[in-house]
């Protein structure tokens, strides 16, 4: 299972989360946990063998101990030197000790001979396989995991979690540079029409003190943004294969793009839901693509 998003009852986050979330005066509406998503589903809990944390933020990390012991929890680099142990024997940690006590927790190792490397990633072959992969993607948090999915033999599906926030701060970019024309336009998917961005990107980005490959945004949100933005490096290299569909978690296109569980991506590509999210967050430029006629 990769992550938990944020569990119903989120006053119960360990306190130091439980404290800080009404300063935030973010709107949370949940109604279910994914233990009960899955229920409701077919997907009975002790079926699951592992939930995997991308990393230990609130909005990732659920409520894992709505799971049986035999699921196993699985962090990456150095999540146990940083936030062990949970609250309460350490009030100020951000996860409860609830959370991995009385169940395997696994801290992924992305060292020694079963070290694989995939483009500039080091990764694990979680299943030995070749079906699922780890991928060290460190910057935005402690131990920041990304996975990525065999959908088919030659596609794959990689799960960004927080790697960044935006589908605009990886694309484009050299690897993958805006096309000439987009179908359907983003700001417009119902029509049978395009978006033709000409040099009206160019101009945009020379306006913002960028260049036209650049992508439209940089990363301003993490623990190491140096770091960050080597990672999100990383990801632009896989990012132009057609054969691979990014989703990072926060990217709110892919919910209206792609159908959601239980529902199985494994056609993403010749469905064309890959290439429909893929320059859907351009909408977001709405108003400057109307400026400009398009």
């Amino acid at each position: 299972m990769w992550d938990l998003g944020i569990r119903k009852d989120y006053c119960n986050y360990a306190p130091s989360i439980a404290s800080y979330l009404p300063s935030t005066r973010y709107k949370i509406e949940i109604t279910r946990n994914v233990v009960d998503i899955l229920r409701d589903n077919g997907v009975p809990p002790h079926d699951v063998e592992g939930i995997i944390w991308s990393h230990w933020h609130w909005d990732h990390i659920g409520d894992p101990s709505t799971f049986p012991a035999t699921t196993d929890l699985i962090v990456g680099p150095g999540f146990k030197d940083a936030m062990l142990p949970g609250a309460p024997a350490n009030p100020e940690s951000p996860i409860l000790e609830m959370d991995y006590v009385g169940r395997t927790l696994r801290e992924i190792s992305f060292q020694g001979s079963q070290t694989l490397r995939i483009g500039s990633f080091p990764a694990f072959d979680y299943f030995a396989d070749g079906s699922f992969y780890l991928l060290d993607s460190p910057g935005h948090a402690v131990g920041h995991l990304c996975g990525l999915a065999r959908t088919s033999p030659n596609t794959f599906i990689l799960l960004g979690g927080d790697i960044c926030h935006y589908a605009g701060i990886f694309r484009p970019s050299k690897y993958l540079p805006i096309p000439n024309s987009i179908s359907p336009h983003p700001c417009r998917p119902q029509e049978m029409s395009s978006l033709c961005p000409g040099s009206a990107w160019e101009e945009l980005q020379i306006s913002r003190g960028r260049q036209k490959p650049d992508a439209l945004f940089d990363a301003t949100f993490g623990l190491d943004l140096p770091q960050a933005q080597r990672t999100i490096e990383h990801l632009q290299e896989l990012d132009c294969n057609e054969n691979v569909f990014v989703i990072v978690a926060h990217d709110s296109t892919v919910r209206d793009c792609v159908p959601q569980f239980p529902a199985s991506l494994n056609d993403w590509k010749t469905e064309g839901w890959g290439q429909r999210v893929r320059w859907a967050f351009l909408g977001d430029l709405e108003l400057y693509w109307k400026s400009k006629g398009l």
